[in-house]
């Protein structure tokens, strides 16, 4: 078997296994000055996000990302190299680093904290 066969059998591997047109990932916290907090314990939030595979290169796929009220792109790599499960963990860190930039980039950290407020406070109710 060539290498392309055994590379695009692995990405079809990816595709069909770990890339879901469904996912949800952890809202981390912003922080005040400026970073953000995943919790471990506690209230946590989560954001539906909708996968679509547009496209697909040699070793990478380009996505389109609903959440909220966003669309994005978004290119992702796939190393041939690395365990499905490392492949995954990148995908999650990728997809929160999209949702925590596009939250930014429009003005919504305090918009994020006021949701955890709100959650903690129903928690107890």
């Amino acid at each position: 078997m060539t290498k392309m066969v055994l590379r695009q059998k692995y990405i079809d591997f990816i595709l069909e296994n770990l890339i879901h047109p469904q996912v949800k990932i952890q809202l981390p916290i912003p922080g005040d000055n400026g970073e953000n907090y995943c919790v471990q314990e506690g209230t946590i939030l989560y954001m539906d996000i909708t996968i679509q595979v547009i496209e697909r290169y040699t070793r990478a796929v380009k996505l389109k990302l609903n959440f909220d009220a966003y669309e994005k792109e978004q290119i992702f790599f796939i190393p041939i190299t690395e365990a499905p499960e490392l492949i995954e963990r990148k995908l999650h860190y990728t997809l929160k680093k999209v949702v925590m930039e596009t939250f930014e980039n429009n003005g919504r950290r305090q918009e994020i904290k006021q949701w955890y407020d709100d959650a903690r406070k129903n928690r107890f109710i």
